[in-house]
């Protein structure tokens, strides 16, 4: 990598004061980028997702709970996540009340490469009037708009409250920054809807870019993974036709499902190399599960997670994917093992097929289409059970978009859908849908590890600003109190 690109990457490591002070500087210098080139190179090292930064999601949802080593010694008070997993009043400390420093991390590095992406989109036109190759320009525009519209679908539903058609004008998301020009003033919050819909035009002149480019790597934006998120994005939004019409453009194109049934029990479920891999991020040094199970908070050695009884209870014992998606560990506790020993794609950014089909089987489901729902399902299922085992399905109205939701669950359990989806179901203005959930705390005495009680989250309908995240508060200092964060309610322990 030229050395001019190190210096920018480097720079755009820094908080909010540092990348302003950079960008500064840089909007009155910008004779380094001469060339297509020099984009892609800037594009490669500094708009893609290199790095697990974002683990929040997890500790969130219904799928995972705490579960410090049998004798770690270290309760649920010394849990680093403690504030997250507990979903906590101010989520970025532990139970001690000591700063939890990989809190926002996510956020702070989304937010460094939009910076990095709307550079390189603004310098796009004058390297057309410099004459650079043509086809080059729209397929670095394309992954431009692609990775823009990733990063900010995952900011708002980290960030900012679940899109609500009736009041997402007013409902607040995350600040929405789209032109390199430093800001005279400081940021605040966009609206839910200014946000989505700065999401879909990305996606949508990502669709247009990216025709005919990067159709034979996993590891670049495409057209396949810029009409899967707008699929997505539509599915987000009610808007059941377009996510129906959109899932169709993916399932018609060369992806195909896995099939469970023909998969050696050492082969990873999920790899580059299967035939579902849409998008991937790079793999470098750990996905968000490695770090996760790594036990850093609760003592070396020591798993400081496990799947749930409540996630366990939904597959049938026949389905596949309890042995390609999950392993037991010593403490005879289950884990997830979907990208396997040696992961080469990362959990947290993979876009993968069944998405299409699970779109568009709720989005069927949803508008009565019973019978296409059903039979959209089942291609799925045909790949999860053995044939003898798949089940007729005679469901209809709640009753299959549950089921639905449910599948849904089952195929994308760790891999950062399940508290989106929750979030989404807590404001659908036909099936609405909420649960309480429990996360267990642990304590030890002389006896050894015991539960000492549980915290609870209650339906999103009930506590609506429990399932937003806060966002920093060195960023709320920096922009002077122009971004603001919703009260969180206290949350006790419940012996």
């Amino acid at each position: 990598m030229k050395p001019v690109y190190t210096i920018l990457i480097a720079a755009l490591i820094f908080i909010s004061p540092s990348c302003k002070k950079f960008l500064a500087a840089y909007s009155q210098n910008q004779t380094f980028i001469q060339s297509a080139g020099d984009l892609d190179e800037l594009l490669i090292g500094g708009g893609y997702p290199l790095e697990s930064l974002w683990q929040e999601p997890y500790w969130l949802d219904d799928d995972l709970e705490q579960n410090p080593g049998l004798s770690s010694k270290m309760g649920s008070l010394e849990f680093g996540n403690f504030g997250l997993h507990f979903w906590q009043k101010f989520p970025a400390t532990s139970g001690r009340g000591i700063p939890n420093v990989s809190y926002g991390t996510g956020y702070k590095s989304f937010y460094q490469k939009i910076a990095t992406l709307n550079t390189i989109l603004f310098n796009i036109p004058a390297l057309r009037e410099k004459h650079q190759p043509e086809k080059e320009l729209q397929r670095i525009a394309g992954e431009a708009h692609f990775l823009r519209a990733f990063y900010y679908l995952l900011l708002t539903n980290i960030y900012g409250k679940p899109y609500h058609a009736a009041t997402s004008a007013t409902d607040y998301s995350v600040p929405l920054k789209i032109s390199p020009e430093v800001e005279t003033g400081y940021l605040t919050r966009a609206s839910v809807k200014q946000v989505f819909n700065q999401i879909e035009i990305d996606l949508l002149d990502a669709e247009k870019e990216l025709n005919g480019f990067n159709e034979s790597t996993v590891l670049r934006a495409s057209q396949a993974a810029a009409q899967a998120l707008l699929s997505r994005l539509y599915l987000f939004r009610e808007e059941y036709e377009k996510a129906i019409s959109y899932a169709e453009k993916v399932i018609q194109k060369r992806y195909q499902l896995r099939d469970i049934n023909t998969l050696s029990a050492t082969t990873p479920f999920l790899e580059r190399a299967s035939p579902e891999t849409i998008f991937t991020a790079r793999y470098i040094g750990g996905t968000s599960l490695t770090f996760m199970n790594d036990a850093n908070d609760v003592g070396p050695g020591f798993e400081n997670y496990r799947v749930t009884e409540d996630l366990l209870g939904i597959y049938s014992n026949k389905d596949l994917r309890l042995q390609a998606f999950f392993k037991q560990t010593p403490d005879y506790d289950l884990i997830a093992r979907k990208s396997g020993e040696n992961p080469n794609v990362n959990d947290n950014s993979i876009v993968r097929l069944p998405e299409l089909y699970l779109n568009k089987a709720e989005a069927l489901a949803v508008l009565g289409q019973h019978e296409k729902a059903i039979a959209t399902i089942q291609e799925l299922r045909k790949k999860r059970f053995k044939q003898d085992d798949v089940t007729n399905i005679d469901l209809s109205g709640a009753e299959l978009v549950h089921f639905i939701r449910d599948e849904r669950r089952r195929e994308f359990c760790f891999e950062q859908h399940r508290w989106f989806d929750l979030r989404r179901y807590g404001v659908n203005s036909k099936y609405p849908f909420g649960k309480a959930i429990r996360h267990r705390s642990f304590a030890y005495d002389a006896s050894g590890r015991y539960v000492e009680g549980y915290y609870e989250l209650k339906p999103y309908a009930e506590e609506p600003a429990a399932y937003v995240l806060p966002i920093l508060d060195k960023e709320i200092e920096f922009n002077k109190g122009n971004i603001t964060n919703e009260p969180r309610p206290d949350r006790p322990l419940i012996p």
